[in-house]
Parts: structure tokens; C-alpha cells; sequence
């Protein structure tokens, strides 16, 4: 008896099978790290977001309260806005006698992400009674995001 002389295809099918496995598993590892960067990015956005929100809020506030600070017009001011959960700058330019344009600039927490958020607004500066001052949004748009 002579053993048959038979060439197998089993070895490389399982061979095969297997790395198109590994592959498979290797696209899903990969799709699941990258949805989890889009989301943290998302989050770190939107964060920036609420930040320069309140950064401007704050900024309004302290127009109110600063009636013997006066600027020029044509000034324009900075602020560095502290305690919030990124860091935030709002710069302040008097436009002419009453209108003020305000931009808060807002970044993530990590310093590499490269997000950063900007908003605008322009506000109407009113002399009430006892020399205070009163903070008015225009109606007409309260802020935009800017680029």
C-alpha cells in the first residue's frame, strides 16, 4: 500500500478565516476609539460653548457694576475669566457712546485639543437714575458664534 498523496486546504482556510477574524475585530477595536474621540471632542465643544456663554454673562454683569471705570472709544479691554471649567478671555471694545461689542474666547481644559469657542455680542450701555449703568442685549440678535 502507497499512502495517498493528497495536498490539504484546510491549514490555509483556517489560516485565512482567522486573520479575516483578526481583522474584523481590529475595524471594530479601531471604530469604537474613534467614536470615543468624536464624542470626548463633542463634549470638550460644548463645554467651551457654555464657558464663553458665561464668561460673556458674567462680563455684562461687571459693565453694570463698573460705572466710574470708563473706557474710550475705540478701547477695547481684556478680561480673564477664572473658575470655570475652561479657560476664558473676554475682550471688551467700546464701539461709540453707548454700544459695547463684547467677545469671549473659550478653550478646553487640555491644552492640545485646539478647541476653542468664540461668541460675540454687542450691548447698549444706559445711564439710569444715581449714575448707574444698565447692560441691555440688542434685541435683534443676542450673540453669535464667530470663527
Amino acid at each position: 500500500m502507497t499512502p495517498l498523496n493528497r495536498s490539504g486546504f484546510a491549514l490555509p482556510a483556517v489560516l485565512i478565516a482567522l486573520l479575516l477574524i483578526a481583522a474584523l475585530i481590529a475595524g471594530v477595536f479601531n471604530g469604537t476609539t474613534e467614536e470615543k474621540r468624536i464624542g470626548a471632542a463633542a463634549a470638550e465643544r460644548q463645554a467651551a460653548l457654555v464657558t464663553a456663554e458665561s464668561a460673556i454673562e458674567m462680563t455684562i454683569a461687571a459693565l453694570s457694576s463698573s460705572a466710574d471705570d470708563p473706557m474710550g472709544v475705540g478701547e477695547t479691554r481684556s478680561r480673564q475669566i477664572e473658575g470655570r471649567d475652561a479657560p476664558a478671555v473676554v475682550y471688551i471694545t467700546r464701539l461709540d457712546s453707548s454700544f459695547y461689542w463684547l467677545v469671549a474666547e473659550a478653550g478646553s481644559i487640555s491644552p492640545n485639543s485646539g478647541i476653542v469657542r468664540r461668541i460675540g455680542v454687542v450691548v447698549r450701555a444706559t445711564n439710569g437714575s444715581e449714575h448707574s449703568i444698565t447692560i441691555d442685549r440688542i434685541s435683534e440678535r443676542a450673540w453669535s458664534e464667530l470663527f
